[in-house]
């Protein structure tokens, strides 16, 4: 089982993907462990590694931050990289290791500006903000530009990691979870969010600042 605290339910497609990987931020010559082998060998995982990398960087670089901050960050970002790894014990290490990078990157870019100032550069945009008639909350939304894409949800304690399929138009992204499929469907401003057993919901949706 993934780890609930990540995903409300399996990712679909996040066993695809795999194939000519592209460079981790680290040297694979030096990788340790079965998850940085894994990284290694994974196109779709050594982007999700560099792109954490680059948004920790700029959060790091910030001038504003204090010393008793960065030093919190740096402790946090070892942390995390401990929590990575230790998805070699998760009886899918992929989607594990997969849904650890989100949702370090959806954190990044939601606490700090840094990760924020160099879209352009990168394959992750938000959070957004979801506005959802209905719904119990606000939707942070965060989106991942890989082979498939992904939408990443939070709202209150709920997390949902959900693969992008194809649509005939906008970005239509679903997730199996226990209770049954989930389906997020970005059309720009505006998108179709539907939890199982609930009615769909028009929502709109807010870049972030």
């Amino acid at each position: 089982m993934l780890p609930r605290r990540i995903l409300l339910g399996a990712v679909l497609g996040v066993l695809t993907g795999a194939g000519h990987a592209a460079s981790p931020s680290f040297d694979c010559k030096r990788a340790e462990g079965q998850i940085e082998q894994m990284i290694c060998k994974d196109d779709t995982l050594a982007k999700l590694d560099k792109e954490t990398t680059r948004l920790y960087g700029l959060a790091l670089d910030a001038r504003s931050m204090s010393t008793s901050r960065k030093k919190t960050l740096l402790a946090e970002q070892r942390g995390w990289i401990k929590g990575r790894n230790d998805c070699w014990k998760a009886s899918d290490a992929r989607a594990c290791t997969t849904a650890e990078y989100i949702d370090r990157i959806h954190l990044l870019r939601q606490n700090f500006a840094g990760p924020r100032t160099q879209d352009a550069k990168g394959i992750t945009r938000g959070p957004f903000s979801v506005r959802c008639p209905g719904a119990d909350a606000l939707i942070l939304a965060t989106f991942v530009q890989t082979e498939p894409g992904y939408a990443y949800l939070t709202w209150l304690d709920k997390k949902l990691l959900l693969s992008q399929t194809r649509a005939a138009s906008g970005a239509r992204y679903a997730a199996t979870t226990d209770a049954g499929e989930a389906m997020f469907w970005d059309k720009g401003p505006e998108a179709q969010f539907e939890l199982p057993g609930k009615p769909a919901m028009t929502c709109r949706v807010e870049a972030p600042e």
